[in-house]
């Protein structure tokens, strides 16, 4: 129980759901608290709590990418993903393209963080097979995997 809310500089996705919400309710919530205190109107409380959540919604957009994320898993000859499966022997070459990691929050002076990576696997066959992986650690341990695998 302990190691799931275990910051480090890789992901858990339960944090990094926490972590948003839990900053976008105390942010907006100060904003509304300060509208009940009448220090500041509605139009300034609603404008400011509307660029907020302009500025806070690629931090949002991380919950739905982690809703909809890729399965990927690695048998014993094949690599099935989202339930179509991909011999060993069929790849013929693969790409990856690593996008820039999301920093989402801080706790405990460690940085929580959100990356994911595009991989491309070229078959025998030219037919392309595009999937989406989350995680640093997933991401190095399957670039590894395709890396030994075709004897880069």
């Amino acid at each position: 129980m302990n190691n799931k809310f275990k910051p480090n500089t890789d992901e858990r996705p339960i944090m990094i759901v926490i972590g948003i919400i839990t900053l976008y309710i105390l942010i907006a919530g100060f904003i509304s608290y300060l509208y009940c205190l009448h220090r500041i109107q509605f139009i300034p409380a609603i404008i400011s709590i509307g660029i907020f959540t302009a500025i806070y919604l690629p931090r949002l957009l991380i919950i739905n990418k982690l809703k909809n994320k890729d399965s990927i898993k690695i048998n014993e000859n094949s690599i099935t993903i989202n339930n179509q499966t991909v011999l060993f022997d069929q790849i013929k070459d693969f790409r990856v393209q690593k996008k820039k990691p999301q920093v989402v929050f801080f706790m405990n002076n460690s940085m929580v963080v959100f990356q994911e990576a595009e991989f491309h696997l070229l078959l025998n066959n030219n037919y392309q097979v595009d999937f989406t992986a989350i995680g640093t650690e997933k991401i190095n341990l399957l670039t590894e995997f395709l890396k030994t695998l075709k004897g880069y």
